[in-house]
């Protein structure tokens, strides 16, 4: 077999002279690998304000259903007729939406070689929301009233280079909304997508997402939680780490099913949202001169819903709790489905869209500015961190520095480099009534005078300050003894504590309050600190104030492989578990290492999604250190406590055994959770993942606070010290860095800044408020041509085509609902596009019609067609992201070969029953199918 042009010069000639004039205004989209500068959240802000938005409601058992679909690669026909069997078996089983993968209508596809057959294949068969095929699909949708879901290539007026990988969206009245891909990973010919969408259904407001935006864009999803929407549906083609681990020729969905499992089931806790899931199944792309195609997915669709302590799944798992993988077929939700608007996305939960609007604003600064936010550490030296598991004693800061000391003398002695402790550890974390002597609790009697003789919270009376340099005095004495420490010991060491504002307490509603953070000790004896943005449960309410500052530094004992210094990027408990834009922010600024004190009690699941996120998706090895421990004051079997001050206000004991703590009660463990040193599994053992966990991370023997066998010998009470409880290891940071394809921060800067707008009182805009998409540009030409093709006798079919391209653009935006006026270019582009192609326009001679001529083979598929894995990559294809994702790495082994593309919907030179459909205000007219681009 051998390449044909893409097309002959004459019809390539026509095509360019029909967008020649529109090419400047749409510039953005005709550049290999270019982000449009615009973004658009007009339309999904509209939805999600609306007076009658509906947010709440559930979805009956039985409703919903995700497609494990393989399609034939190229024939959008036969894809299309297996769709259409699918909806009307799903119909008569009372499904009322239905989800269809990625591409599921094309076929994947992922190159940069815009000479290539796959290239090719993406951008002449891309539809519009105005197609046939789409309209063919439509109509059956509203016969059944029933959502439908699915991927597809998508043309972009004025652009006959490129296309945009979308899903299109059909609700039960049939009409049509598109979904771009914001951040594709397919190759140069997908053009990222600017435009989230936000869709009512009669169960709540759902958000549209394809694969990689879900998994390593969280500020998608993030958005659509803001904006009160409860379904997320995913179309997806991935297929990461889905391959033979153990030589039987099968593929195993080990891998794939942790990194799956890990992004959906994070989301779905993180943002309370109803995920729904459609991935392709079996081998897909263009096949090679052998029969073989570079693709092969796992199938693996799910329906899932999440909680603080795990998920549930409504859809798509085996008897044994695995994904199911490796068949077609149609999963449903076997339960009801409770949408509701998520608590973390709210302003009233410390979600503050007011800072990641100017975090991620500041980003697009650097980026449109030339910086690159793409970074590799790439050096396996890294620093050796101790973790401590620990609870301090309950308001005895005293007890807690000599505790903290001894950890950071046994740390020296093991070669540690930086030492964390958790959250609040210096006074312990549970609040308590300070009225009068209610809180004179403490085992330390001067403490309790101090506290009897107060209203204020312990916290507040024990706060300390914190920011100084080697040697000054005014910090608070304990911030100065673990300071001294770290300068003696070469080491630094970070702590959480209450600090105290400059100036003293903030005074809220009459309650003072201070500062949650995390102190930061340096080699040289200065010390820093991060103060908690994003607070939980009652220091929210009663002893602690937001902070608003994110904090890096650098540790330039340990250089990059391009000599570039170690940075690390600090943030507290909730900030990283509920919170990633903090994390994110790091990441993008070139933060290879988050390092994060907690006091949570969520499991190790909870743990590990969410804190090996930023691993796994962003490029950051973490150091996450959690209470372990007791906490609060002791009290006794009948809850009273164990120490408390008499009239004179002197402590006394009440002589009972300690029976609980009053943080948790009788009998109840306060904190037995996890820490964790996280990096990147990297090529441990030779393998690109564990093989025997699935997992992406390495954890080298850390994280072991909730498993009972090895704690056993583990201090538990308050304040003591005890080796066993530090947990060490040396980090390998080779693999750390942020690298997230088509990372857009501007149009995620003006995402929250539109959340932002709406809901944070006194916020100053920094975008100009969106306004309608105007479409007047295209009424005129739409008719005139409207008029021409009701007559295509009239006219030859080589000047009927271009206009008949030109139109189908023109009424996709006609009937456009999701685009603003950010996204006019794109109107003018296909106004410019119809009057050229109609100037073109000349009456045909009478004359004999020549035969069709039939299609020829297509060529075998080029070497450089396809993603990383198995095959060779395309050397213009976009880099691998930290995660390793370029949606569909996987490689087929015994794929059946595809010799040429049908002939098929877009790809016909002329069909002869042409389509009558209505333009703008209401008029027929007929229409041809595209002309491909493919021989």
């Amino acid at each position: 077999m051998h390449m044909h042009s893409e097309s002959s010069p004459s019809k390539r000639g026509r095509r360019i002279a029909a967008i020649a004039s529109a090419a400047a205004l749409v510039c953005s989209f005709g550049a290999l690998g270019a982000t449009p500068a615009f973004a658009d959240t007009y339309s999904s802000s509209l939805v999600a304000m609306a007076q009658n938005a509906v947010t709440r409601g559930t979805i009956p058992a039985g409703t919903l259903s995700v497609v494990n679909f393989a399609p034939k690669w190229g024939d959008k026909q036969a894809n299309k007729a297996n769709m259409l069997a699918i909806m009307a078996q799903a119909h008569a089983d009372g499904v009322r939406m239905i989800v269809f993968p990625e591409m599921a209508l094309t076929g994947y596809v992922s190159s940069s070689d815009p000479e290539s057959p796959s290239y090719r294949m993406a951008v002449s068969q891309a539809e519009t929301t105005a197609s046939p095929i789409t309209q063919e699909i439509a109509a059956k949708a509203k016969e059944y009233g029933m959502w439908v879901v699915y991927g597809t290539s998508e043309r972009i007026p004025g652009d006959a280079d490129h296309a945009y990988n979308s899903a299109f969206a059909i609700s039960p009245e049939g009409k049509v909304s598109s979904y771009q891909k914001i951040a594709p990973v397919e190759g140069a010919w997908a053009t990222p997508g600017t435009t989230p969408v936000v869709l009512q259904t009669e169960w709540g407001l759902m958000g549209l997402s394809i694969c990689y935006d879900t998994y390593a864009n969280p500020e998608i999803e993030r958005y659509y939680a803001a904006q009160g929407v409860g379904l997320l549906v995913n179309p997806t083609a991935t297929s990461r780490s889905y391959t033979d681990i153990d030589g039987d020729g099968v593929k195993d969905g080990k891998g794939w099913e942790w990194y799956y499992r890990n992004r959906l089931e994070s989301i779905a806790s993180r943002d309370g949202l109803v995920i729904a899931s459609a991935d392709l199944v079996g081998p897909d792309g263009y096949a090679d001169e052998n029969g073989k195609q570079p693709y092969d997915f796992p199938g693996g669709s799910v329906i899932l819903t999440g909680s603080f302590s795990g998920t549930d799944y409504a859809a798509g798992l085996n008897a044994d709790g695995s994904i199911a993988v490796g068949s077609e077929g149609v999963l449903t939700n076997a339960k009801d489905l409770r949408l509701s608007t998520p608590s973390t996305t709210q302003v009233a939960n410390d979600f503050h869209p007011d800072y990641y609007a100017k975090w991620y604003g500041e980003l697009a600064d650097r980026k449109d500015a030339g910086a690159s936010l793409s970074y590799s550490f790439g050096s396996a030296d890294g620093p050796k961190v101790s973790v401590a598991n620990v609870s301090g004693v309950w308001a005895d800061k005293a007890a807690n520095t000599e505790m903290m000391a001894k950890y950071a003398e046994q740390a020296h002695a093991d070669g540690v480099d930086l030492l964390v402790f958790p959250e609040t550890v210096l006074t312990g974390y549970d609040s308590t009534d300070p009225r009068g002597d209610a809180d004179a609790h403490s085992v330390n009697a001067e403490v309790n005078r101090v506290l009897a003789a107060s209203d204020d919270y312990m916290q507040v009376l024990l706060a300390e300050k914190v920011k100084g340099a080697d040697g000054d005095t005014t910090r608070g004495e304990s911030v100065q003894r673990m300071a001294q420490l770290a300068k003696e010991y070469g080491m630094y060491i970070v702590f959480g504590l209450a600090e105290m504002p400059d100036g003293g307490p903030i005074v809220e509603d009459g309650v003072k309050k201070v500062y949650n953070s995390a102190a930061i000790c340096f080699p040289d004896g200065h010390t820093e600190s991060y103060q908690k943005m994003h607070r939980a449960g009652m220091e929210e309410m009663v002893w602690s104030v937001p902070g608003n500052t994110p904090v890096m530094f650098e540790m330039p004992e340990w250089t990059g492989k391009d000599g570039s210094t170690l940075k690390a990027g600090v943030n507290i408990c909730r900030d990283g578990h509920f919170y990633p834009e903090l994390g994110r922010y790091y990441a993008a600024s070139g933060a290879e290492l988050l390092i994060h004190p907690t006091a949570t009690g969520g499991n190790p699941w909870y743990r590990e999604t969410r804190i090996g996120s930023y691993t796994d998706r962003d490029g950051m090895a973490a150091v996450t250190a959690n209470l372990w421990g007791q906490d609060g004051y002791p009290i006794d079997s009948d809850g009273k406590p164990i120490y408390s001050v008499d009239s004179t206000g002197k402590t006394v004991s009440s002589g009972k055994d300690v029976a609980g703590y009053n943080y948790s009660g009788v009998g109840r463990d306060s904190f037995r959770s996890t820490s964790l040193i996280i990096n990147a599994w990297g090529r441990k053992n030779g393998t690109s993942f564990d093989y025997a966990t699935g997992s992406a991370l390495d954890t080298s023997g850390t994280g072991n606070g909730a498993t009972a066998d090895v704690t056993k010998d583990w201090y538990f009470g308050q304040g003591g010290f005890d080796p066993d409880n530090l947990e060490t290891r040396t980090m390998d940071l080779s693999r750390a860095g942020f690298r997230i394809t088509n990372f857009q921060p501007r149009l995620y800067s003006q995402m929250y800044d539109a959340i932002a707008q709406r809901t944070v009182p006194g916020y100053a805009a920094m975008y100009a408020t969106g306004s309608p998409l105007d479409t007047s540009a295209l009424d005129e030409p739409a008719a005139k041509a409207q008029a021409a093709l009701a007559s295509p006798a009239e006219y030859t079919a080589e000047l009927v085509e271009p206009v008949q391209d030109a139109l189908l653009d023109a009424r996709s935006l006609l009937n456009n609902t999701t685009f603003s006026a950010e996204q006019q270019p794109l109107v003018e582009a296909a106004a410019a596009e119809l009057n050229t192609a109609l100037a073109g326009l000349t009456k045909a001679t009478q004359t004999p019609a020549e035969p069709i001529e039939p299609e020829r083979p297509v060529a075998p598929a080029d070497p450089a067609d396809t993603p990383d894995a198995g095959t060779t990559a395309d050397a213009q294809a976009p880099s691998v992201p930290a995660d390793g994702t370029t949606d569909a790495p996987a490689t087929a082994a015994d794929a059946p070969a595809v010799g040429a593309l049908s002939s098929t919907g877009s790809q016909i030179a002329l069909v002869a029953a042409l389509a009558l459909m209505g333009v703008a205000g209401g008029g027929a007219l007929i229409v041809a199918k595209r002309k491909a681009h493919v021989e």
